[in-house]
């Protein structure tokens, strides 16, 4: 994408003056617009999540801002560029943001991705707010530069907290051998070490096609609960199939995250007869509000999809306004001030930032799969309020 040297010459170039002159106290950016730069996947295994953050991120922008799509009498103007979960090509495409003179980066779907953004951000003194990305390191209380508009790891696993029995019991965590899937090996552990729980990890390179021998590793551990973290969503059918064609699930009570509206009917059939306890940030009309019925009816009237990561685009909207709003020069120490302090309702109820790490405290939800009308629908069995890491 770029390889030729003028381009990289350029994109030094570019750096380096954004290291001498953040880009935050632009005075020329402040009197008419407002760049905002989106990196996250719209190709490659983590399309629908990029697409679905994207959707909710523009939605966002014109619902909040009245139609408007400005704030204070300025414009959002908005570049969008497709990591394809690459870091590489996140890096440089956020460089090029960071020259252009964007005010706001945000994104990705990736946590790879995400984990290689964040000390830019830092080094560039510019406001970097993540995406659906959920490795819990890419935010810290060492980097401020640094919010999130979705969930971590841990965030995900709370609700998996009072699972009875766990002591002494065989937790099998199989995952992706990446940063979203060693996230979550870390997220079990710190729930259910302390209670007992014996684990079994089963890391599976991301380049794996065939999941039938890791699959029967799986069935042959003879585990009384198998959790699954897995992002890749060109591949989750095929990895699932395996699993239940190998009986993983003969001893072992399969534990995941329920993901895109595309997957629920191949979670739902594959899981069938097997308890499966899923875990959720989201998923449409999980709460009654009203911008969750304004979203409903305009995605429907453009038909497009509400998706699991929509809510975290809406999030980042609503994130982005408070962070410009009141902010004439679009000073970056004044958009963190305004975000550590920010709560808000979004499309899962009430979120409120949290000053100390930068995570976004907010309801985790576990849910069920019920057939309706020979389609799979998830409802609601419980909300965990007031998540904090």
């Amino acid at each position: 994408m770029l390889k030729k040297s003028s381009i990289k010459t350029a994109l030094v170039a570019a750096l380096a003056i954004a290291l001498v002159a953040p880009v935050s106290t632009a005075p020329a950016n402040a009197a008419t617009e407002i760049k905002i730069g989106v990196i996250t996947s719209t190709s490659g295994p983590l399309k629908s999540y990029g697409d679905a953050y994207i959707d909710g991120l523009e939605w966002g922008l014109k619902y909040f801002t009245n139609g408007k799509n400005s704030v204070d009498g300025r414009k959002f103007v908005i570049t969008k560029k497709d990591d394809g979960a690459d870091p590489a090509s996140a890096t440089a495409s956020f460089k090029e943001m960071v020259g252009n003179g964007t005010n706001i980066i945000v994104g990705s779907a990736s946590s790879g991705v995400a984990l290689t953004l964040a000390p830019l951000a830092a080094q560039n003194k510019v406001l970097y707010i993540s995406g659906p990305a959920k490795n819990d390191a890419i935010t810290s209380a060492a980097n401020k530069y640094v919010f999130r508009s979705g969930n971590t790891s841990l965030q995900d696993f709370a609700p998996l907290s009072s699972i009875k029995p766990i002591k002494n019991k065989k937790v099998i965590l199989f995952v992706e051998d990446n940063p979203f899937g060693l996230g979550n090996i870390f997220a079990a552990k710190a729930y259910l070490a302390s209670k007992g729980a014996l684990f079994e990890e089963i890391k599976v390179p991301t380049t794996t096609v065939d999941f039938t021998p890791f699959a029967k590793k799986a069935a042959d551990v003879k585990g009384d609960y198998i959790f699954i973290a897995w992002s890749n969503a060109a591949t989750s059918g095929a990895m699932f199939t395996a699993l239940a064609q190998q009986k993983a699930y003969a001893t072992a009570r399969p534990i995941t995250g329920l993901a895109g509206v595309a997957t629920y009917d191949i979670y739902g059939s594959l899981f069938e007869g097997a308890n499966a306890i899923l875990t959720n940030s989201y998923f449409p009309g999980v709460v009654k509000s009203k911008a969750a019925t304004a979203i409903a009816a305009d995605f429907a009237k453009a038909g497009k999809p509400l998706d699991l990561f929509t809510s975290t685009g809406v999030n980042a909207a609503q994130m982005i306004i408070q962070a410009v709003k009141g902010n004439a020069n679009l000073d970056v120490d004044k958009m963190i001030t305004s975000l550590e302090t920010f709560n808000f309702v979004g499309l899962t109820g009430l979120n409120k930032v949290n000053k100390l790490n930068h995570t976004l405290i907010q309801s985790m939800f576990l849910v069920k799969l019920t057939k309706v009308n020979g389609r799979y629908v998830p409802s609601l069995v419980s909300t965990l309020y007031n998540v904090t890491v």
